[in-house]
């Protein structure tokens, strides 16, 4: 079975690994002259779900999401620079001092995998002193979204400097198309509420105190161990109105001004680095578009995942497949319902500039 996959980010990559494990034979089609042009292209990248209070469709996404990628980096290891360090989301406000001990009571997770830690112990798993309780998620980390793209299209055809100017051509040719183009996947789909949040990260060189962080630090913006080079990843901005990918001062000084809030031992010394900005593409519920594209034969889309995206590319990439491939779902029908395009109203369309 040949199936087009246009875009060559996230996505798209993990499309074409999974489809070529199950026996497919995909075939990227990426628009720009490298693979991970975009928002997929950080070098270094966090994973964690997106957490909500309760037991939802969503978070049974995240939660398998959340498995399968682990599974999927440790065959991968050493090669995409992952680092199963963990990661300490800390109790910062009224707000995630409601949600977090929900979440650890609905989704249900065991111990060691999930649990809220005091300020005494986050400080021991964190290495620094820290103030706060946590959500403490063990098995979180970093990965390189642009070495983990090239690892998941080895030994997949790439066709770089190439977009398909239809759905028609590809359909001639294929015997299924996916469309995981991050925004430019409105040009081939009608209904797609989509929008855009730039973000930008600042990389710092760290001192002593910072060289004792052992985890990721998780409070609104977020802050990494130095995993090469005594560089750590600081960040990151959150920007609906913005849609380029210019490197801005006041951005660096925003990430380091939101640690400084929470950890302010930390800041003092620091010396920045390099910088690096892009786009995501997101939806009006922060929930990706995964599936059948009603209408089109053999059409299914990939996309809007947002600031979760090395989770959600993976596990939609595994859906994909179980419907190209006719397999049995590898998620329950209230999540597959969730995922589907067909949840966003001609209502919903027309304010997507609101985003």
């Amino acid at each position: 079975m040949k199936v087009a996959v246009i875009g060559g980010g996230l996505a798209g990559c993990a499309a074409a690994y999974i489809l070529k494990k199950a026996g497919a034979e995909p075939v990227v089609f990426e628009s720009s002259s490298t693979l991970a042009s975009g928002a997929s292209g950080n070098e270094l990248g966090m994973y964690n779900p997106r957490f909500s209070a309760q037991r939802t469709p969503q978070s049974d996404f995240f939660s398998a999401a959340f498995s399968k990628a682990l599974r999927v980096f440790r065959e991968l290891g050493d090669s995409i620079d992952w680092h199963a360090c963990g990661a300490l989301h800390l109790v910062v406000d009224e707000k995630k001092a409601q949600r977090y001990p929900q979440t650890v009571e609905n989704w249900g997770w065991e111990r060691e995998h999930m649990r809220m830690v005091d300020a005494r112990e986050a400080s021991e798993i964190a290495g620094v002193p820290l103030d706060y309780e946590a959500l403490y998620l063990p098995e979180a980390g970093v990965v390189s979204p642009r070495k983990l793209c090239g690892r998941y299209v080895e030994g997949v055809e790439v066709r770089l400097d190439k977009r398909p100017e239809s759905l028609e051509v590809l359909r001639d040719n294929f015997d299924a198309v996916i469309v995981a183009c991050g925004y430019n996947a409105g040009t081939y789909l009608d209904g797609l509420a989509l929008g855009q949040v730039r973000g930008q990260v600042t990389q710092v060189r760290g001192h002593d105190l910072s060289s004792a962080v052992r985890c990721n630090l998780c409070y609104g913006g977020y802050f990494t161990p130095a995993f090469e080079d005594g560089v750590h990843v600081v960040g990151a901005t959150f920007q609906r109105w913005l849609n380029h990918s210019d490197i801005l001062e006041e951005d660096d000084r925003d990430n380091l001004n939101k640690l400084a809030a929470v950890v302010p031992g930390l800041v003092s010394g620091l010396e920045i680095v390099g910088q690096r900005a892009s786009v995501r593409t997101t939806t009006k519920d922060h929930f990706p578009v995964v599936g059948r594209v009603d209408g089109l034969e053999n059409v299914y889309v990939s996309c809007g995942h947002g600031s979760h995206g090395i989770l959600s590319s993976l596990m939609g990439a595994q859906l994909l497949c179980d419907m190209i491939c006719d397999a049995p779902r590898s998620l329950p029908r209230p999540t597959i319902e969730a995922l589907s395009l067909s949840r966003f109203t001609q209502r919903e369309q027309t304010s997507i500039n609101r985003l």
